[in-house]
């Protein structure tokens, strides 16, 4: 089966550009993965940023991302039906262990939730202000659960609210090649607690190269191409996709001191197939932009805000997301 490469060409367009520039010196991108129960189910693949060497050996990470999902999908001849409204929370810790100079290990392990909400409003107030209509919401109540897919061939998955469960175990053996390039493989193993579609129920494995360029003073280019495979698992195993592609590119601005702003786009290929529903059949596009802020013990607080660039694909359609490192 081949698999997509159109989400990755601009990726490796200015991933080409970019070779010829000299070394980077300022704050890496934001660890980024698709939120949406229905593809990180799926895949492991993320936007794996360039890790620089820490003289201190280890560093902690812990973020936080909460965002609103509407998805009210019905085929030609209504039929197949996909509905996903909720609000779906991650927490995530990541410990950092440097091996030597160019190579390192990451555990991470998150907790993740799934709810009925209390914030549609201010998400239709944001999606006015930037005059972006949502038919789907408008045909939705505000703050009600609802999460069930039924396609054509009988298939059928329902998935209830789940306040909180541990999520799946993620390990990464990353391996620098020089100050500009990284290469990371991962693995996730199936330590889901829910049964509510927010684990994998399988173990996968994705492998990300990251390229990272300083394009003039204090502008970072960074951009990854990854590959990944997860085994067919579960109620929609039929549908499934096993093989994952996934680009990003994206740029770092340091303004002052240890401020900065970013901003990427991430794509990734499609997770399901033969649905006959664009949302679960189609590539995701999303983009992301927020500030850094580095205190002078190299500590950083990261705020930012996802949005689905392609409507009625598989990204979440806003996401706010905070994290610090330690």
């Amino acid at each position: 089966m081949p698999i997509p490469i159109r989400p990755i060409i601009i990726a490796l367009a200015l991933s080409a550009l970019a070779v010829a520039a000299p070394a980077a010196t300022a704050q890496s991108l934001p660890f980024h993965r698709s939120l949406n129960p229905i593809a990180a189910s799926r895949s492991s693949l993320a936007l794996q940023p360039y890790v620089p060497f820490s003289p201190s050996r280890h560093r902690f990470d812990v973020s936080i991302e909460y965002g609103n999902a509407i998805e009210y999908e019905f085929a030609e001849g209504g039929a197949p039906l996909y509905l996903l409204d909720a609000e779906l929370m991650r927490g995530t810790v990541a410990y950092t262990r440097e091996l030597d100079r160019r190579t390192f290990v990451v555990a991470q392990v998150e907790v993740a939730g799934s709810y009925a909400g209390f914030a549609d409003g201010f998400f239709v107030w944001y999606h006015r202000l930037i005059n972006y209509r949502q038919p789907e919401r408008e045909a939705r109540p505000s703050n009600q659960f609802g999460s069930r897919i039924l396609l054509a061939d009988g298939t059928a998955l329902t998935a209830e609210r789940t306040p909180l469960s541990l999520g799946d175990l993620r390990a990464t053996l990353g391996f620098r090649h020089s100050d500009q390039q990284q290469t990371a493989l991962a693995f996730t193993l199936p330590t889901a607690t829910s049964a509510a579609r927010l684990g994998r129920g399988t173990v996968s494995v994705s492998i990300v190269h990251t390229l990272r360029k300083e394009l003039v003073r204090d502008l970072v280019f960074e951009g990854t191409i990854g590959v990944g495979a997860t085994p067919r698992h579960g109620a929609l195993a039929a549908h499934q996709r096993a093989l994952f592609m996934s680009g990003s590119t994206g740029i770092s601005w340091r303004l002052w001191g240890g401020q900065s702003v970013y901003g990427y786009f991430y794509a990734h290929s499609p997770y399901y197939e033969r649905t006959g529903l664009p949302s679960l059949d189609r590539r995701e596009v999303t983009g992301d932009f927020g500030w850094i802020s580095r205190g002078a013990d190299g500590r950083e607080w990261r705020v930012g805000m996802s949005e689905d660039l392609e409507p009625g694909d598989a990204g979440i359609d806003l996401t706010l997301k905070v994290s610090r490192t330690y």
